[in-house]
């Protein structure tokens, strides 16, 4: 009998191993192919042909500077505080600020670098955690890198790699505080984010957002004509759908349905765009259709694993919509020279996708996600993640999921708007840079 209890438990061990051993590998992967996203959005915001080598020299260098940065300071302020079971992972010793008691994480530190050298796991969560940070600084400097001085584009470089994208992740995804309001303040689950549509795309469109009014007027910055390539849109797809399903960090037969759901997004997202512009242009307009793909992309990284197709079909097509509009206001309204439209389809789209996390998840998903409702939520059994509208069958509606959705919105924009003005205006003061 000992023998056959003892043969069960190897076994188990051996199979967690295994299970651990193909999320640290699905990580990795991922990760290396979301740095596809970078080189999309450089060919997409690349400017006149005669500055396009240089302005890809910069963006190149901000993406190697940021990874350095990323991979000494970045890693442990996001990642410090938190372990994930799901790669093998154990609970580590680490620092952590929680000015007001538990759950209220504002800052984590684990030791400069990676400290854990010879963690499988670490070493994978650090390349998506690099990943992540190329993402965010090709869609925040995008617009704005040849208005900006050398000097100027580092230290910008150095913030948002190192304090600005390091911190949301951290109160999102590192055991928070934002995370912690589904325990601290009973908003559903707290803040949810699996795919990264604030932590990654709403904070860089609102970082760009803050670049182009911080540094409007002081350069003129010549608008790209033409539409973008279809295979700048093609590589940015693709890099957006592997750094969100490596953002997971889990392997589940649940990630073909998030593939699928993230996909069927971005068809609507891209339909819905060209034909409202067919009807307020009589033209359809590439450069709107890649937005409107890239806008639903952006806005299911937050909803895919927690909805069902059709409600992603929805997001969308209101992401479609979305983009159209917000390009309008951006660069018609507030005349800001975002050629790309990076504003729109980035931070409209990410932050759509935060909030609609909060109106179309069914609840079937996301079971015990930031310790809150195993094994039971709302007087349901095996209730996860859910919003308010369209459930599933048997589920209760969560309006503390909305809220908490809606207050993980509010943080984003004051972060990265607000801090981000004051980042780039101090960038913008000693900026003596010509355009060329």
């Amino acid at each position: 009998m000992e023998r056959v209890l003892e043969w069960r438990r190897a076994k188990n061990r051996k199979g967690a191993g295994l299970t651990a051993d193909t999320g640290i590998l699905w990580v990795t992967c991922t990760a290396l192919l979301g740095l596809a996203l970078g080189a999309g959005l450089t060919w997409m915001t690349a400017g006149r042909a005669s500055t396009q080598e240089t302005e890809a020299g910069r963006m190149l260098a901000a993406a190697l500077l940021g990874l350095i940065v990323a991979g000494t300071v970045g890693f442990p302020l996001l990642y410090g505080a938190v372990h994930f079971p799901a790669l093998g992972e154990s609970a580590r010793a680490s620092w952590q600020w929680e000015p007001f008691g538990e759950g209220s994480g504002l800052l984590a530190w684990s030791g400069i670098g990676l400290r854990d050298a010879d963690s499988s796991s670490r070493a994978a969560l650090l390349l998506l955690e690099g990943s992540g940070t190329v993402c965010v600084l090709a869609i925040a400097l995008g617009p704005v890198l040849r208005r900006l001085n050398a000097p100027g584009w580092i230290a910008a470089t150095v913030a948002i790699a190192g304090l600005v994208y390091p911190l949301m992740g951290h109160w999102v995804w590192g055991s928070g505080w934002l995370a912690a309001t589904g325990r601290t303040g009973f908003l559903g689950h707290g803040t949810v984010d699996a795919g990264g549509a604030g932590v990654h795309y709403g904070l860089g469109g609102m970082l760009a957002l803050a670049a182009l009014l911080a540094t409007r007027g002081k350069r003129r910055n010549p608008v790209r004509e033409g539409n973008p390539s279809p295979g700048a849109v093609l590589l940015t797809f693709v890099g957006m759908l592997a750094l969100q399903l490596g953002s997971l960090r889990d392997v589940s037969p649940r990630l073909a349905a998030v593939a699928g759901n993230t996909l069927a997004a971005a068809v609507a997202g891209g339909f819905v765009a060209g034909l409202y512009m067919a009807f307020t242009t009589s033209r359809l307009r590439g450069d709107m259709i890649g937005r409107g793909i890239l806008a639903g992309t952006a806005a299911a990284a937050g909803p895919a694993p927690f909805a069902p197709l059709a409600s992603l079909v929805l997001v969308g097509a209101v992401a479609g919509l979305l983009v159209c509009l917000g390009s309008y206001l951006v660069e018609r309204v507030w005349k800001l020279e975002d050629s790309a439209g990076v504003v729109a389809t980035f931070g409209l789209g990410g932050l759509w996708g935060m909030l609609a996390t909060g109106l179309l998840a069914d609840g079937s998903f996301g079971i015990g996600l930031n310790g809150v409702g195993s094994p039971r939520y709302l007087g349901v059994s095996g209730q996860g993640v859910t919003g308010i509208f369209l459930l599933a069958p048997g589920m209760a509606p969560d309006f503390g999921q909305l809220a908490a959705q809606i207050l993980g919105a509010v943080v984003l924009l004051a972060w990265g708007l607000g801090f981000g003005y004051f980042l780039f205006r101090l960038v913008a003061l000693g900026n003596t840079k010509k355009w060329q």
